[in-house]
């Protein structure tokens, strides 16, 4: 399943069914009005912060969001409660994979990957959805819901 495309759809079909309009969320969540025309016409993905932003606005998850359920969830104050490298490392050692196979499977440089896994850096949200899919759990999951 293209989880971004996912989005956009399962954007655009929440707004009409909750009869909210861009100008709306776009007060509610702080971002600008050209952004979520971007995210809903699929030109982009958002970035961690502003997909957190538009969960808030719209009281769901990113699991919602991204299509890892399919059903609406109320869920307010969404906040990130911890670092994504941890809940990464708990996922890697739940697999049982080396983090080198990890990294072939994935396409994602070792590198980067270590970079990770050693807190260094924050993995982007499409990174993240694409590891959602790959170790089987939740996105709300790995970044720390």
């Amino acid at each position: 399943m293209d989880r971004l495309k996912y989005f956009s759809d399962c954007l655009n079909d929440t707004l009409v069914e909750r009869n909210i309009t861009i100008k709306n969320l776009s007060a509610k969540s702080g971002i600008t009005d050209s952004r979520i025309y971007d995210f809903l016409s699929g030109k982009c993905a958002p970035s961690l912060t502003n997909a957190v932003k538009l969960a808030n606005a719209l009281n769901c998850t990113l699991d919602y969001l991204f299509g890892f359920e399919e059903v609406y969830t109320f869920c307010q104050n969404y906040t990130l409660t911890s670092d994504c490298s941890e809940r990464l490392r708990q996922a890697i050692a739940t697999s049982g994979k080396t983090r080198y196979k990890i990294s072939k499977e994935t396409k994602v440089s070792q590198q980067q990957l270590h970079n990770w896994y050693k807190n260094k850096q924050t993995p982007t949200l499409v990174s993240l959805v694409n590891f959602a899919e790959y170790f089987n759990c939740s996105l709300d999951y790995l970044v720390g819901k």
